[in-house]
């Protein structure tokens, strides 16, 4: 093992000399000695010894007591004072430097041993925990899930960098506190998880601001044997998720009640009009009269209409075939479509494109579908223009209209089918934005900057 440096600071040459004579005999080595604090502040940067002996009394403007604060500011070496006064005014200042012990002269071997090597140990323990938090909370702070320790009394010890975004409290705001917890003031808890019970549960807290969120939260004991320690507490941030659910919930109704009105008001009607015409088919058959052209035609003719209202009516429902150009077709059909049911003019404008994943097909037909719905229903425009281009790798997509454009709340609150065209862009690695255009209308863009 490396022999530990020591550097001296003593004013009295023949202290110094006996004190490296014993040092050496010792093992140590002996990097320098300084007669005043300068000198000795000069030495430490330059040599940086594992240890110091600090004379308390030092000739000059710097005591040995202002000195070893200086020092251990700028370099963090430990101090062992040597003093031959026991004035306690001086040794209240020399506390407050966190010495690592005090040698009264005349200094005795023995004594010296023992107080370098408690002072070495200790500073080697300090350091080895201080690299320990260093590299912990280096770990938590790289965990991208909120994380809290709680302190068996119920005072926050530590949250990390994921906790700090989440809710908009920094470290010092929330470190020390005890219950209530500024994210969630409205009542104290279970101290011991700073938000619920032991174990994995689901908690409303607030942001900094005031927002609500939903968390997943983990509290787990930490203990060393039988000594419990602290709580590690994990929050999830489960929002978007939660919010995510209610709105599929919501859709699928209103999906439910849009397919039984299609059929009831669409098909059902056009099935009605076949049983009818049917009905006065079979009459003339008892009455032993033949149908005429005309009447068979008529019934023939609903039935293609029924027929083409379920195909369209599938056609919502599974869209995207994928075979050679199977987006392209698909976009076209449902351009074509628009104007059948809408009564207005629809182009499509659309490179040869094949994307072999059925998946990114079907999204990219939605975002399309819901911003033909959206012209047409909200915008109440004439005229609607789709393109589908190759950007690279890539594709760009847009959907142009000539109605009234965005409505005014659309900038205050995102839309239920704005939300979702922008998380099925997200999917497929795109970027959605929906803009209006002068002097009237809305434009639709998503980038997708890879489709292979």
């Amino acid at each position: 093992m490396e022999a530990a440096k020591i550097l001296i600071v003593e004013d009295d040459p023949v202290t110094v000399m006996y004190l490296q004579e014993m040092l050496e005999l010792r093992g140590y080595r002996v990097v320098g000695s300084a007669p005043d604090g300068p000198d000795a502040i000069a030495l430490a940067g330059r040599e940086r010894p594992d240890l110091i002996l600090m004379d308390v009394m030092l000739e000059g403007a710097m005591d040995g007591i202002e000195t070893a604060m200086n020092i251990q500011s700028r370099f963090h070496i430990p101090v062992v004072y040597l003093t031959a006064s026991t004035d306690e005014k001086n040794l209240r200042r020399a506390q407050e430097t966190d010495p690592y012990g005090y040698l009264i002269k005349p200094i005795k071997d023995y004594d010296l041993y023992s107080a370098l090597e408690t002072a070495l140990t200790r500073h080697r323990l300090e350091k080895k925990i201080k690299e320990s938090e260093a590299f912990m909370s280096g770990l938590m702070n790289s965990v991208p899930v909120a994380v809290i320790v709680i302190n068996l009394d119920g005072s926050v010890s530590y949250v990390n960098r994921a906790f700090e975004s989440l809710t908009g409290f920094e470290s010092g705001e929330v470190v020390g506190v005890r219950p209530p917890y500024p994210w969630r003031p409205e009542r104290g808890g279970d101290a011991s998880t700073g938000a619920g019970a032991i174990g994995r549960n689901e908690e409303q807290v607030r942001k900094k601001n005031g927002e609500k969120i939903t968390v997943v939260v983990s509290a787990v004991p930490v203990s060393r044997g039988d000594e419990l320690l602290y709580y590690l507490v994990s929050w999830e941030d489960v929002t978007l998720r939660r919010r995510l659910e209610e709105q599929i919930l919501d859709i699928s109704e209103r999906e439910r009640i849009s397919i039984g009105r299609d059929l009831h008001d669409g098909i059902g009607q056009e099935l009605t009009a076949v049983g009818y015409l049917m009905g006065v088919l079979a009459k003339k058959v008892r009455e032993g009269q033949l149908p005429g052209e005309t009447e068979t035609e008529a019934v023939i003719n609903q039935l293609d209409h029924a027929k083409t209202h379920i195909r369209l009516l599938a056609k919502g429902l599974s869209p995207v075939i994928v075979d050679q150009n199977g987006i392209t077709i698909a976009i076209d059909e449902l351009c074509r479509s628009a104007e059948g049911i809408y009564k207005i003019r629809c182009e499509a404008h659309c490179d040869d494109i094949v994307i072999r994943d059925a998946s990114k097909a079907t999204h990219i037909y939605y975002i399309v579908q819901e911003s033909l719905n959206n012209a047409v229903k909200h915008g109440k425009c004439k005229n609607i223009r789709v393109v589908l281009k190759r950007r690279g790798k890539g594709l760009f997509l847009s959907v142009i209209d000539d109605g009234t454009g965005l409505p005014e709340e659309t900038g205050r609150r995102e839309g239920l089918g704005l939300m979702f065209m922008k998380y099925r862009a997200d999917i497929i690695g795109g970027v959605l934005n929906v803009n209006r255009r002068k002097p009237s209308g809305t434009i639709v863009t998503c980038m997708i900057h890879r489709i292979d």
